[in-house]
């Protein structure tokens, strides 16, 4: 079992949103619709946010779940899993926060 993790004081989702937005036009993401980003952004922060606590291996659980209620994913699991761990390795940088401590998806699972 994995340690709880520290998590950054402040995460702007809007900025996160910009930010991959900004990748996106400059051909850094695989999928030409940017809105299939979206729901990954919005839960890779809400993650952080509303469990601060959780584990990699709860981390990991929550976004099983979220993938399976998704209706006609449009990202594999793969994908949608891989591109979870940058939003997080991104929002650690850009928050100067211990990059050790960033969750990880299918530590343990």
């Amino acid at each position: 079992m994995s340690s709880p993790l520290s998590i950054p004081a402040v995460i702007n989702v809007e900025a996160e949103i910009n930010y991959w937005r900004d990748q996106h036009g400059r051909g850094e993401l695989k999928s030409t619709s940017f809105g299939h980003y979206i729901p990954w952004i919005k839960f890779a922060c809400d993650s952080l946010i509303s469990q601060p606590r959780a584990s990699d291996r709860e981390r990991d659980e929550a976004f099983t779940t979220n993938y399976d209620f998704q209706i006609m994913p449009r990202l594999t699991q793969a994908e949608a899993r891989e591109f979870v761990e940058r939003v997080w390795d991104h929002v650690y940088f850009t928050s100067e926060h211990d990059q050790s401590t960033r969750p990880r998806l299918g530590v343990g699972a």
